[in-house]
């Protein structure tokens, strides 16, 4: 691959007193042109990574928050979002839809939804919704599509997909259905769940639980339990994982007998989970009766690089587990050596069939400016583990 970056010749500080009058003199200068070809995957959002000059001015928009699933006919949809200085997010998020008839080798963007962020796609029977924020943070909506993703209801009120006003917070997880209902993690330490027949678009079929305690834990106080998955499964029944800042664990947080009960996790339910320290993805697989997760174990040749291991995001691994508490690395199905600037991250995926259908974001160098760091995704790709219940 062509790795080429962009170079201006030096800025004497005898020409202007500040750096910022030295780089209005420069001359235009145009970036080299970028190349996808070499990117992991298959390519579905491109946003070029910003110039040192847009990144100072507060310009900086990159990819975020992917989501995808699996539609009835076979076809594949994938959300996302961007965020970054100069996204807007933090007033009202910008979603893109994509997707594919072809299972993933080619992508169509379909809409881009305003008012919409950090959302997480679902199906029920033959409807696909799209659960998430107004913004980072922002209310908590709800929208609908009956033709694949092209087109989406409007969250005006309680009865059309507004559920909560407020400052709330979260990014995608894979929703559960248990019980007769649908269960979406809000946050890292609460629930939101509604029956699977009643009308979702309708903010009272909706409830909110409350949060758990998590600063009594064995791994001590204040640390940041955010970003949680849901997994229900016949045994455990329904569970929360949330990432753990800064350590590769996650707690299990159990919903209560009534959807807005939380139980407290005991010191037993702190597990390790490599690659915990940053949001993963799981679910449960009724077919081989196990839990599966996507997540960015931290490699111990990566470990050396100075980075703390939340940014470390250069490995995406597939783990499993029978009981929640005990997790095995499958396989490592991308990695990058890169880790100052490449990342596979955010990984949310699906079931189909034998394999898993994967959406991450992604840091990668594609030419022109190379993404800051890991973390400042430039892409959305699309990834697929086949045969993803073969043990290696």
């Amino acid at each position: 691959m062509n790795r080429r970056s962009l170079h201006s010749s030096p800025c004497p500080a005898a020409i202007a007193g500040t750096a910022l009058a030295c780089l209005a003199l420069l001359p235009a200068v145009s970036a080299p042109a970028q190349s996808l070809a070499d990117v992991p995957g298959v390519v579905v959002h491109h946003v070029p990574s910003p110039s040192w000059w847009q990144r100072l001015r507060g310009q900086a928009v990159y990819t975020a928050s992917p989501s995808i699933a699996v539609l009835p006919n076979g076809d594949y949809v994938i959300s996302s979002n961007i965020f970054g200085r100069g996204s807007g997010a933090e007033v009202s998020g910008t979603t893109f839809i994509h997707r594919s008839r072809d299972r993933g080798q080619t992508w169509q963007h379909l809409t881009t939804l305003d008012g919409m962020k950090r959302g997480s796609l679902f199906v029920l029977g033959d409807t696909l919704y799209l659960w998430g924020y107004r913004a980072a943070p922002g209310d908590i909506l709800i929208r609908q599509s009956r033709d694949g993703g092209a087109t989406w209801t409007e969250p005006q009120d309680e009865t059309s997909g507004l559920l909560r006003k407020g400052k709330f917070g979260g990014t995608p997880c894979i929703p559960a259905v248990h019980a007769d209902r649908i269960w979406i993690a809000q946050g890292g330490k609460r629930i939101m769940s509604a029956p699977t027949d009643a009308d979702l678009l309708k903010a009272e079929s909706w409830t909110l639980s409350r949060a758990a305690d998590t600063e009594s834990g064995p791994l001590g106080p204040g640390l940041v339990v955010t970003e949680a998955q849901v997994v229900a499964s016949p045994r455990t029944g329904l569970v929360i994982l949330p990432k753990v800042g800064g350590k590769p664990y996650t707690v299990l947080i159990r919903a209560g007998e009534r959807p807005d009960h939380i139980r407290h996790p005991a010191d037993a339910d702190w597990v390790p989970l490599p690659g915990g320290e940053k949001k993963f993805g799981a679910t449960y697989d009724p077919v081989s009766e196990t839990f599966y997760a996507l997540s960015n174990p931290v490699d111990p040749a990566d470990a050396k690089r100075g980075w703390p291991p939340e940014m470390v995001r250069n490995t995406a691994a597939l783990l499993s587990s029978k009981d929640l508490r005990n997790w095995r690395v499958e396989r490592v199905f991308l990695h990058s050596p890169n880790v100052d600037y490449e990342a596979f991250q955010y990984l949310m995926f699906a079931i189909d069939g034998e394999d898993l259908v994967v959406a991450s974001r992604t840091a990668f160098d594609v030419g022109g400016t190379k993404p800051p760091r890991g973390h400042d995704s430039n892409l959305i790709t699309f990834h697929r583990i086949e045969n993803f219940r073969r043990r290696e």
